[in-house]
């Protein structure tokens, strides 16, 4: 397997492989109903929004192999300015023909909801992590994790994310991640804040 930067020749298969790795998540349905007409095209031009915003050097993609097919894919707010995604015009766009007005307010919402949690100062947020279907089981989510918190340990900062199912808070914390406080609002109802302090240095 072979992690890298995301960019624009891969930018419509990864968008593809997170619309597939989200289409069961409970977040993921409040926004865009399981028996929501074109539902597919739809989750893919949210994420497709979702990556464009953050720029190349948010997005890490994994591969079978150099050049090979793109198996997952992550997203990554930088410390650089992790403004929210809907104040990105493009990302609104997309937003809005995706998820309709009711979907994006409740996404907006959310969006709001999961900021209260920010821990104050400089951050890697992590807005979206998945595997395509098929790569299941291969070990995708740890190798893009590992990529990425390799570069957030090297800036000394913290990282946070918000895990939407029991399973992949487990990854999380098998990562180093702990959960901060707890989410009572219906629209993030199961999502647990999470929060990687920043690591010692290797001795």
């Amino acid at each position: 397997m072979h992690v890298e930067r995301g960019g624009p020749g891969t930018l419509r298969a990864a968008a593809e492989v997170l619309a597939a790795a989200f289409a069961d998540d409970p977040a993921v349905a409040r926004l865009v109903p399981p028996d929501a007409r074109r539902r597919h095209a739809r989750l893919v031009a949210l994420f497709a929004g979702d990556l464009r915003s953050v720029g190349r050097d948010g997005v890490d993609v994994a591969r079978r192999g150099p050049g090979g097919e793109v198996l997952g894919a992550a997203v990554w707010g930088t410390p650089a300015g992790d403004e929210p995604a809907w104040r990105h015009p493009l990302v609104a766009l997309r937003a809005a023909a995706a998820l309709r007005l009711r979907g994006l307010r409740a996404a907006r919402r959310y969006d709001r909801v999961v900021a209260a949690h920010l821990p104050p100062g400089p951050c890697f947020h992590l807005h979206d992590i998945g595997a395509a279907p098929s790569a299941r089981g291969l070990g995708v989510g740890r190798a893009l994790l590992a990529r990425r918190l390799a570069d957030v340990d090297a800036a000394g900062l913290p990282a946070f994310l918000e895990a939407t199912t029991p399973a992949s808070r487990r990854l999380y914390e098998r990562h180093g991640f702990v959960a901060v406080g707890a989410i009572t609002d219906p629209v993030a109802a199961g999502a647990v804040p999470m929060l990687r302090p920043p690591q010692p240095p290797p001795a």
